[in-house]
């Protein structure tokens, strides 16, 4: 009997795509589904008692895992569930990657060509593509306006049509599929060299004789940092914000599977 492989969407800054298809990325950090333990609110602390400490995560079974509580009061907070689903799935599924997209043209058959701001690259999604009349409908409405606000003819120049976020890309239009290969629940603080330089930062300068390595600074193209983890603080700030108040995170590995359908 055919295994069905579990795929599940997951976003990217153009920078971060840039480093997938350059092999610098085999890592990233995601604190979705994890919102009730990095908010646990003091409000919900009886007056006068100190504040149960979250100490770490236990791997129930793959995918799920268990808050553990360091609190002679009992295992877990009151009305606290301390089991979690990772909501990007286990080792062995697959992610699809959404990234930053425009609308390339409308084939006159049906269907439409995407191109992805990471590298202008471009992909032809064919009719049949899981999406429906009316959204392709809307998507040329939507360029004709681009067109018309531009004051140029429908079509004659694609660089006035609007660049799209990559929740809105659709998964006919995807060209990148990753396979999970491990997951952990840590602080984000906890992120070491290694690890930060697996989550696709750049390094914009490297010393062969001394070995030294300058690392982008995602909040000041101006300066570097020196260390890849600041260099990662300072990306996790620009998307994110919050990196100081070291939140629990999904550390997710992962190997890129395919990358597809593209023209250059």
């Amino acid at each position: 009997m055919k295994t069905c492989i579990k795929e599940r969407p997951i976003a990217f800054s153009a920078d971060m795509v840039r480093a997938l298809l350059q092999g610098w990325k085999t890592q990233t950090s995601r604190t979705r589904g994890l919102e009730r333990f990095n908010g646990w609110p003091d409000w919900k602390i009886p007056l006068g008692e100190d504040a149960w400490e979250l100490c770490h995560f236990t791997k129930e079974e793959p995918g799920i895992w268990r808050a553990v509580f360091q609190d002679p009061r009992g295992e877990c907070p009151p009305g606290l569930d301390p089991v979690v689903k990772c909501p990007y799935g286990k080792p062995g599924e697959r992610l699809w990657v959404r990234e930053p997209w425009k609308i390339g043209l409308f084939l006159p058959w049906g269907g439409f060509e995407v191109e992805y701001l990471a590298d202008g690259a471009r992909k032809v999604c064919e009719p049949g593509g899981g999406y429906s009349a009316a959204w392709l409908d809307c998507l040329k409405e939507q360029c004709l306006e681009d067109c018309r606000k531009a004051g140029v003819k429908p079509w004659l120049d694609r660089s006035v049509l609007r660049r799209r976020q990559a929740m809105f890309l659709p998964r006919c239009a995807s060209r990148i599929l990753l396979e999970i290969t491990d997951i952990e629940v840590r602080k984000l603080q906890s992120i070491t060299e290694e690890e930060a330089m697996a989550e696709g930062i750049e390094s914009i300068f490297y010393d062969e004789e001394t070995s030294s390595t300058g690392w982008k600074n995602y909040l000041d193209p101006e300066s570097m940092c020196i260390r890849a983890r600041d260099s990662f603080f300072t990306l996790w700030d620009r998307l994110h914000d919050g990196g100081e108040a070291d939140p629990w995170v999904w550390m997710i590995k992962f190997k890129v599977l395919e990358v597809k359908g593209i023209i250059k």
